[in-house]
């Protein structure tokens, strides 16, 4: 029997096609992480519970968008299946040290995370990327240069597939809401540099703080949500590796490596940019027809040379003045 799934498309349950069951696992995603944010978890998992009856997903807590056949799933993982652990440990006097250098994240030329407010509902959380699926940022490896070496014996993390690399620095008074990673391909670490004994995170129905020099690692597919009710900044490296639950891990790889190149052109698709390429001055866009054209007819009807958007305000140039003549609406 069909029923009715969110947004008026109809569910065909777990008997459907891949693309038909991820596109309602999104739907009911989206849902669902919108009522968690907003406190609303009551009715948040009212709809878990139905998703879960139409075979979306085998548990509330468990709600990848792709979920790849594992001989388990449990929201953490054994320790002893990862051996850099141990490596992770023997070397955090060193990494403590050098990332206690710097005092302020922004000024050391780390991102804001969750401005789009999808996740992070209050306080600031702020991330330098190491690695991403094979490419290396530059930046970190400069401001971190023994911090890069140490994460650069570990293949898992820097090769090309799930590995990736990234600096975590939560601020007091910040809320990650509960929200699930879009698979169960990957395996999470999360070393932690320092940290407050009132930062806590749940992963599934399973509460934990951070220890100094101590790492755990998750299943992010599981939900999750982290709260610091502290003084202190809690800083971590957070570590991807490939799951090593998975049936069939190199097929994961492959398709994860596929949808990489989705998901690329999903975000062209949505900001209608129509080429991005790599100039020696930086990164180069050339935005679709429609939307240049829109950009050329809002200039010249308002006769300005330029159109800047800066700390939520328009900030505009007419064509007759100087950079100096910046005007904000």
């Amino acid at each position: 029997m069909e029923s009715m799934g969110p947004a008026g498309i109809r569910a065909a349950g777990p008997a459907g096609g891949t693309d038909q069951v991820e596109l309602l696992r999104k739907q009911y995603e989206a849902l669902i992480c919108e009522l968690l944010g907003r406190g609303r978890g009551e009715q948040a998992y009212q709809i878990a519970d139905i998703a879960v009856a139409q075979g979306l997903w085998e548990e509330r807590l468990h709600r990848p968008i792709t979920l790849h056949p594992a001989t388990g799933s449990e929201p953490f993982f054994d320790p002893a299946d990862f051996w850099f652990l141990d490596l992770l440990a023997e070397n955090w006097p060193q990494v403590r040290a050098e990332i206690d250098s710097v005092a302020d994240p922004v000024a050391a030329g780390m991102s804001t995370a969750g401005l789009d407010g999808s996740s992070v509902r209050g306080g600031k959380w702020h991330q330098l990327m190491f690695w991403d699926r094979g490419r290396r940022f530059e930046r970190a490896h400069e401001l971190f240069p023994v911090t890069a070496e140490l994460l650069s014996a570990i293949p898992e993390a820097t090769e090309f597939g799930n590995g990736f690399v990234m600096l975590s620095w939560l601020q007091p008074g910040t809320w990650i809401a509960p929200h699930c990673g879009p698979t169960n391909s990957k395996a999470r670490t999360h070393f932690c540099i320092r940290t407050d004994p009132k930062a806590r995170m749940r992963v599934g129905d399973q509460e934990r703080g951070w220890e100094d020099g101590q790492s755990f690692v998750f299943d992010d597919s599981f939900e999750h949500e982290v709260w610091h009710e502290g003084d202190g900044p809690r800083v971590v490296l957070l570590i991807d590796v490939p799951n090593p639950r998975l049936v069939d891990a190199e097929r994961v790889r492959r398709q994860d490596q596929a949808a990489w190149t989705e998901e690329m052109q999903t975000f062209m698709s949505a900001m209608q940019l129509s080429r991005v390429s790599r100039e020696a001055e930086g990164v180069s866009t050339v935005f679709s027809e429609p939307v240049l054209e829109f950009i050329e007819s809002y200039l010249d009807t308002r006769d300005l040379q330029a159109v800047e958007f800066r700390h939520g305000a328009l900030q505009v140039t007419p064509a007759s003045a100087s950079a100096s003549g910046r005007q904000r609406v």
